[in-house]
């Protein structure tokens, strides 16, 4: 029997652990995705099959990067909901925190994007449950604040589930970082989170919004600015182009709901995510 090695005291400076060591009770199998907070694994460990979540090497001793691993799990164990990711395990072991979830084999909605457009019916099924699990999170209180493709996981089923509860916050919260800078991702940022004024779920909204106009077209709404700063400046002071011009199957009456959560005003915005997917269902019936 071949012997899994174990993860080295010391890594010698390597961000993340390799595939076949082990991190605590899981043995890592094939990376998920990797970013400069942390890398995603397929795993196997005792609650089964699971897509293991790990924080930087260089970021673990970061107070402020564990915490967002904390909150992340507590927001996650205290909702239940069928379109939200739980945490079913966290944890730390050879001083890298870690958290487990459910291992979901249709992959991110961002890895289905990289295959074109979603079809309407399946554009507005996944923002239908998009927004259903940013309702639940609202009405306990919190806001995402990170809303986006990467962000959403694709069962075989069909269903869509949020996850990555890292920036969670109460409502009512700016997303500026004790740093001064915008926590998010700038293509999916509300005008209001840029501003660094303080934010509500109407901001979530923006960030569906963001991301549906991208499942309809295939990039979000200001993807032609090569910059954050010109991102940024073009949520600020930019419409959004008709998506209807890069579709010629999309509805006018689909393209011109899609465009309701990208109101700068945040007023101007559906109230809620599911707000929303009712007028993009109703969008695509052509009503």
């Amino acid at each position: 029997m071949t012997k899994v090695p174990r993860m080295p005291a010391s890594r010698e400076g390597a961000a993340f652990p390799e595939p076949g060591e082990r991190l605590g009770p899981y043995t890592l199998a094939e990376p998920l995705g990797r970013g400069q907070v942390g890398a995603v694994f397929r795993a196997e460990g005792p609650p089964g099959e699971v897509a293991l979540k790990v924080l930087h090497a260089g970021l673990a001793e970061d107070p402020s990067y564990r915490r967002r691993f904390e909150r992340e799990s507590e927001v996650a164990r205290a909702l239940n909901h069928p379109h939200l990711i739980p945490v079913v395990d966290h944890g730390e072991a050879d001083g890298l925190p870690y958290l487990a979830a459910p291992f979901v084999a249709g992959g991110s909605l961002a890895d289905r994007l990289a295959g074109g457009p979603l079809e309407r019916e399946e554009l507005v099924r996944v923002v239908r449950h998009v927004a259903s699990g940013l309702d639940a999170l609202h009405r306990a209180g919190l806001l995402h604040r990170d809303v986006k493709p990467s962000n959403v996981l694709l069962r075989d089923d069909g269903a869509a589930a949020l996850g990555d509860f890292g920036l969670a916050r109460a409502k009512a919260h700016t997303v500026l970082t004790q740093e001064g800078r915008v926590a998010g991702t700038a293509d999916y940022l509300a005008p209001e989170a840029i501003r660094g004024e303080p934010v509500g779920p109407r901001a979530d909204v923006y960030a569906l919004g963001c991301l549906a106009y991208e499942c309809a077209t295939g990039a979000p709404p200001f993807a032609a600015a090569r910059s954050v700063v010109a991102a940024c400046r073009a949520h600020l002071l930019e419409e959004p182009a008709d998506p209807a011009a890069a579709r010629a199957d999309l509805p006018a009456p689909l393209a011109a709901a899609l465009v309701t959560a990208l109101a700068k005003e945040p007023e101007r915005r559906p109230a809620t995510g599911t707000a929303y997917a009712f007028l993009l269902r109703a969008g695509a019936r052509g009503t």
